[in-house]
């Protein structure tokens, strides 16, 4: 009977070790993807913006650039997608075409968007006007979690891009 229960204190413990093993491994899985998105997703907005020639404010977690080739794209977040979204044209409603860069970016615990814009001009003052903007300033809140896991660290990122080609006021 000892031996029994020493047994089964003993498979207790290594089962407790390998599940906590298991939410490690699956935690890390989720922050690599999540690093991955993200560091993919600023690459890819930073050379537009680096590249574009104009420059709409739709809102703080909407905007439109019209790059070299006059071509338009729209970076948008939404509450209902989560997600750092590129679509074609300036209408970031528009499903057709829409590619998916950072996913889990909800909202914020007050209700605010869990990604924004700001925008600024060539002297850091906050821009009021598309012609004044010189500089794009992202923010974001990503997290992951799946199943019973507890979620992989939330990580606030910012960036700051300057729209080299954009002529100002």
């Amino acid at each position: 009977m000892v031996a029994a229960a020493l047994s089964g204190i003993v498979l207790l413990g290594v089962l407790t070790t390998n599940l906590q093993l298991m939410g490690s491994g699956v935690r890390l899985t989720q922050y690599a993807e999540m690093e991955s998105q993200v560091r993919r997703s600023l690459e890819k907005f930073g050379g537009d913006l680096r590249n574009a020639k104009d420059f709409k404010w739709n809102s703080a977690s909407d905007i439109t650039l019209t790059l070299q080739d006059a071509t338009q794209v729209t970076y948008a977040w939404t509450a209902a997608t989560q997600s750092l979204f590129l679509v074609p044209g300036a209408n970031s409603t528009v499903t057709a075409g829409r590619y998916y860069l950072v996913t889990g970016i909800p909202p914020l615990a007050n209700g605010s968007a869990g990604l924004t814009f700001a925008r600024f001009d060539r002297d850091g003052n906050a821009a009021t006007t598309d012609l004044a903007t010189k500089r794009v300033l992202l923010t974001m809140t990503v997290g992951r979690q799946a199943g019973l896991f507890a979620a992989a660290t939330e990580n606030s990122v910012s960036a700051s891009f300057t729209l080299r080609n954009k002529p100002t006021s």
